[in-house]
């Protein structure tokens, strides 16, 4: 079929002839006025957006060709939209922190900056090379200027009094 050259006024008189029929066909389909109300507005729409439509004879049957394959794309968003949900089971728990216990950490935390704060320096730096800076022990030995047996004594020292200061 040849297609037909449609102007603005056109569609609107057209949708506005058929806006009622339309709105109910739509309803049929998708049980919900608002969702029918939204997707006539969009065949609506859909119809100003074209320049030229394909069906020279039958316009009031492409405007309900356009308005059903609007609800059967609604449709089918619904569908995935609902087979993805998850339900939610009551014994669910938060994946987050409680207050207590982000309370409880803040606390072993602040414990374990005192702890690593109150070592002797060269311990200290020992321990901070090691774990925050991730550096080997011939690394450490070799930026400190000490034996790597030295390194190790330190880092038990330090691993033993952050450990006795958690726990005190």
């Amino acid at each position: 079929m040849p297609a037909v050259s449609i102007n603005h006024e056109q569609i609107s008189l057209l949708f506005l002839n058929h806006r009622e029929a339309i709105i109910s066909f739509l309803m049929q389909r998708v049980r919900c006025p608002d969702t029918a109300q939204d997707l006539s507005q969009e065949t609506y729409l859909r119809l100003l957006r074209k320049e030229s439509i394909p069906h020279s004879e039958n316009l009031i049957g492409y405007l309900y060709r356009t308005a059903e394959r609007l609800a059967i794309d609604f449709l089918r968003y619904e569908q995935r939209v609902t087979s993805k949900s998850v339900l939610l089971d009551d014994e669910l728990v938060c994946p987050n922190m409680q207050p207590e216990e982000l309370t409880l950490l803040r606390e072993q935390c602040e414990r374990l900056l005192d702890a690593v704060y109150s070592l002797p320096n060269q311990c200290r730096q020992v321990f901070l090379l090691r774990k925050i800076d991730e550096l080997s022990y011939a690394e450490i030995a070799h930026e400190l200027k000490i034996s790597e047996k030295t390194v190790q004594r330190h880092l038990v020292k330090a691993m033993l009094h952050c450990h006795q200061r958690l726990n005190a």
